[in-house]
């Protein structure tokens, strides 16, 4: 009899200990829901100011490769900015033209094998110019003259190679980012127009500003320096948004 009642504790004791009881199971759901629910929200937004962020050094860096290439290259370069279509890309001040309603047209986005010869071909053309109102100089200097043109014909193709690949390509920005508003010497025209900012040999640049929204109503403000043509980033407080009087809101 003693021996039955040990087996039955036994039993008892071993058969209670095994598993986990209907409430554990709902309260350890629960809380794994609690805290989903609570990290998706800062999940989303940590997401949108990384793409923010990006898009906003995407510009800077295409900006100063602007800066550096018209330094070198000694001819005005400028990054374009399309607000419709939320893109932007680099292109010569050369290969632009107006058109109706005070638009802007880009050839680099249409047919830039074309304009670019028609470029070389112009420079060509003034140079023999040049050449041939020195006809009366010595042997010496015309010869220094043709030596002159062939490095100049030199730069011209190496300028054409090192930025050929970049000229006319949009830069897309990221999904959820929008330009706001711009901010230039042409912004007059409304933002639904393509606007631009200019870069100088001499290492200027026009004043320009481009302020980039996140779906959260993050805002990041892009701008060129006039002076120095350097091109700088930086968040908007919620402050600095009121005071500029942004039109931007959380979507």
């Amino acid at each position: 009899m003693i021996e039955t009642s040990m087996r039955r504790l036994l039993k008892r004791k071993y058969s209670s200990s095994h598993g986990f009881t209907l409430i554990e199971i709902t309260i350890v759901i629960f809380i794994i829901l609690l805290m989903t629910t609570a990290a998706v929200p800062w999940m989303k937004t940590f997401a949108e100011s990384s793409r923010l962020r990006t898009t906003a050094r995407g510009m800077r860096s295409l900006m100063e490769f602007a800066r550096g290439s018209a330094i070198t290259d000694r001819t005005e370069y400028v990054v374009l900015f399309d607000p419709t279509n939320n893109e932007y890309w680099l292109s010569l001040k050369e290969l632009l033209g107006g058109a109706s309603g005070g638009s802007v047209t880009d050839s680099s986005r249409t047919n830039l094998a074309s304009a670019l010869q028609a470029i070389a071909e112009r420079e060509a053309t003034e140079l023999a110019e040049q050449n041939s109102n020195q006809n009366n100089t010595s042997n010496t200097n015309n010869t220094s003259s043709s030596n002159n043109t062939s490095n100049q014909n030199e730069t011209n193709e190496t300028s054409a190679t090192r930025t050929g690949g970049v000229l006319g390509v949009p830069n897309q920005v990221s999904t959820g980012i929008e330009m706001a508003e711009i901010n230039s010497p042409r912004s007059s025209s409304g933002n639904s127009t393509i606007q631009y900012v200019t870069f100088y040999p001499d290492s200027r640049a026009e004043e320009f500003e481009v302020y980039l929204q996140s779906q959260s109503g993050k805002v990041m403000l892009v701008s060129v320096s006039e002076t120095t043509g350097r091109t700088g980033v930086r968040e908007l407080t919620s402050q600095d948004i009121e005071q500029l009087g942004l039109n931007v809101s959380d979507q």
